[in-house]
């Protein structure tokens, strides 16, 4: 047999080979984050972006079995709608819809119990690191050094001193929205603060939380992560005597006034931001609680400065 021949016959099954070798690897899926050997963290929504406009859940897919209001305190029911698109990201202990454009999220969501925040001891971690979850990449740590800004928790570290996997995951960048010092220190300290003693006293909330990203003027690092002009937190108390709700809007700046000061109807900030938050709760509920504020239910005697 000439060479010309062999080489030809070899080049055949080596082309054959390769080509079973592709059909079969292609067929393999795309392995998740893991940490340690287990996963910490999944993406639950398969379409990842959510709807552009605003869209009210349907009451009867989405209530809870039992029928209970409290039951809608979990992160199964406790999402937002956003007019502007973001990716939805479930992480173990809070969930986000992070927006590309602004390398931050729109929103977020965290349950608070009384229970669990007594138990609190776990110190903070500082492992501040990118979220391997976002699409196509989350805002990096280099984006903040020698920006004159902190790295600015939104779901809040202190509120996750009774779990150390818990509080790590509050360090993910995509957790992140730049602030000054002043402010992160000061009366968006004294916020989140006034929100857990709310839990204490009335036992479980949904707490939402994020940044007003309307007008930004100024962005920081490689990734123009976008500084906001405001912050916002919408905490709902979904006791069944009485359900409440309450928001705050602070501008981002430093501030002496007590954080009930910017006290404010959860329909404000929906109006402010373009996002309509826990649509999953009962229509009656949802309208009522958010068109009005019970300023006795959450203004109380509250730390400040």
């Amino acid at each position: 047999m000439r060479p010309f021949v062999v080489v030809f016959l070899l080049f055949l099954v080596g082309l054959a080979a390769w080509l079973l070798w592709d059909k079969l690897t292609a067929r393999q899926p795309p392995s998740k984050p893991e940490a340690q050997g287990k996963p910490l963290v999944e993406i639950t929504d398969s379409s990842a972006t959510l709807p552009s406009q605003p869209q009210k859940a349907s009451s009867a897919a989405n209530s809870p079995s039992d029928g209970r209001l409290l039951a809608y305190a979990s992160l199964e029911y406790a999402r937002a709608q956003a007019k502007a698109p973001c990716h939805y990201i479930r992480h173990r202990y809070y969930a986000l819809c992070y927006d590309e454009e602004h390398e931050q999220p729109r929103w977020t969501v965290h349950i608070l119990q009384r229970e669990k925040l007594k138990s609190g001891k776990v110190r903070r971690t500082q492992d501040f690191r990118p979220d391997p979850l976002v699409p196509h990449q989350s805002a990096q740590l280099a984006d903040y050094r020698g920006s004159g800004y902190d790295r600015g928790h939104l779901v809040p570290a202190g509120d996750f001193k009774w779990d150390s996997t818990a509080m790590s995951e509050t360090f993910y960048l995509s957790n992140m929205s730049p602030q000054l010092h002043e402010f992160n220190a000061g009366i968006w300290e004294e916020v989140e603060s006034t929100v857990r003693q709310w839990a204490l006293q009335k036992g479980t909330l949904v707490v939402f939380t994020g940044p007003v990203l309307k007008e930004v003027r100024k962005r920081i690092g490689e990734s123009r992560v976008s500084v906001p002009s405001a912050f916002y937190k919408v905490v709902y108390d979904l006791n069944e005597k009485s359900p409440a709700a309450a928001a705050f809007i602070v501008p981002h700046a430093p501030s002496s006034k007590p954080p009930t000061s910017f006290l404010v109807r959860v329909d404000s900030v929906e109006k402010l931001t373009e996002i309509d938050f826990f649509p999953a709760l009962p229509d009656e509920i949802e309208e009522r609680i958010e068109s009005r504020l019970e300023r006795r239910q959450w203004e109380g005697k509250q730390r400040h400065r």
